[in-house]
């Protein structure tokens, strides 16, 4: 079997790890790192390109662990013996990346790679404007390899609107709320759209609920994402049913009690939103959360005030069953799924 090497987000490797064999069936995974997993897989390279969550995938050429890795013997590993090169037309360059930053090295060191690879190779060296890229990485947790660059996500926050919540982590947040087939569930923050894209398009939801304050930006997502209008009505095999408005998320006087079996939402940081008080915030949103939560349902949330959610978690009365800690444009923040069972309460700080 073909190894592979894929990067993604910080925080989400068990999010990962659990997800990654559901998408790829007879995936087999090597190791599993912050931000990174090795794994060996015998289908068609291209399915590694729909994996939301993966930036740069690597066709493997030589991995190492150990410590005190350097450049030089992962050099002489990979020169060592003959390597087939997955992509085996067009041109390349050699790169190198430290702890996920790019180094300089001795340009002999260079020399050797790229006389490697022309010669094993039908690949032609372009330092300037490859068409593709031989990566050496070497990470802190003593774990190096060597890669040919076969896909590399081209998104980044540019794409956005301001405070807008990236495809993939809206993926994330939804596999790391552990939502079951033909639940009901919240988003009362929609902005603009994100989390109920992933819902509609990836997960077996009867119902979504999808709201948010503001009035322009439930019209703009009815025309921009098709899909959520689309559904409106009966759950068919097609997608749910989802429940499209503009609504107060401390009021929901449209939703029943305890009719909701998850919340997935990113509500508003405070922090380039005009809210006074955002503990207070926290405080009235779990007031509305908890009236039209089933008893045993959860809430998967995002934030970066971590200090005053967490208080309002205890001010509710509800209990935190897990976090993780992942960068969000740069910005720490944490992902909470909270729950009404009297738990052992865990601060994350």
């Amino acid at each position: 079997m073909a190894e592979f090497v894929s990067s993604f987000i910080t925080g989400f490797q068990d999010v990962v790890s659990s997800d990654l064999p559901k998408r790829l069936p007879g995936v087999k995974i090597l190791n599993l790192f912050d931000g990174l997993i090795h794994y060996k897989y015998d289908g068609d390279s291209r399915e590694l390109e729909k994996i939301i969550y993966f930036n740069n995938t690597f066709f493997v050429l030589k991995t190492m662990k150990g410590k005190g890795l350097n450049f030089h013997s992962l050099v002489g590993a990979l020169c060592s013996g003959k390597n087939y090169f997955l992509v085996n037309k067009g041109s390349f360059r050699v790169r190198f990346q430290q702890e996920n930053q790019f180094a300089k090295v001795d340009k002999n060191l260079t020399r050797r790679v790229e006389e490697y690879v022309v010669r094993n190779s039908r690949l032609t060296l372009d330092r300037l404007s490859p068409t593709n890229e031989i990566w050496f990485s070497i990470r802190r947790e003593g774990f190096a390899f060597c890669g040919e660059l076969i896909s590399k996500r081209e998104f980044t926050e540019k794409n956005l609107n301001k405070g807008e919540l990236r495809p993939e982590i809206a993926y994330l947040m939804c596999c790391f709320a552990k939502l079951q087939k033909d639940d009901v569930v919240l988003e009362p923050f929609c902005g603009y759209g994100a989390i109920p894209v992933q819902l509609a398009k990836r997960f077996s939801c009867q119902k979504i609920y999808v709201s948010d304050i503001d009035e322009e930006k439930v019209n703009a997502l009815r025309i921009a994402v098709p899909e959520l209008v689309e559904g409106q009505g009966p759950h068919t095999a097609q997608g749910p049913e989802v429940d499209l408005r503009q609504a107060d998320a401390f009021e929901l006087t449209h939703i029943q009690d305890n009719s909701i079996d998850a919340i997935v939402t990113d509500p508003p940081w405070g922090l380039w939103e005009n809210i006074p008080d955002i503990e207070d915030f926290y405080d009235r949103m779990f007031i509305s959360f908890k009236r039209v939560l089933k008893e045993q349902g959860t809430m998967t949330i995002l934030t970066a005030r971590t200090v005053e959610f967490e208080n309002a978690v205890r001010n509710a009365g509800l209990s935190i069953h897990d976090s993780l800690h992942t960068l969000v444009n740069g910005k720490k923040a944490s992902l909470y799924v909270i729950a009404r069972s009297e738990t052992t309460w865990q601060s994350t700080k």
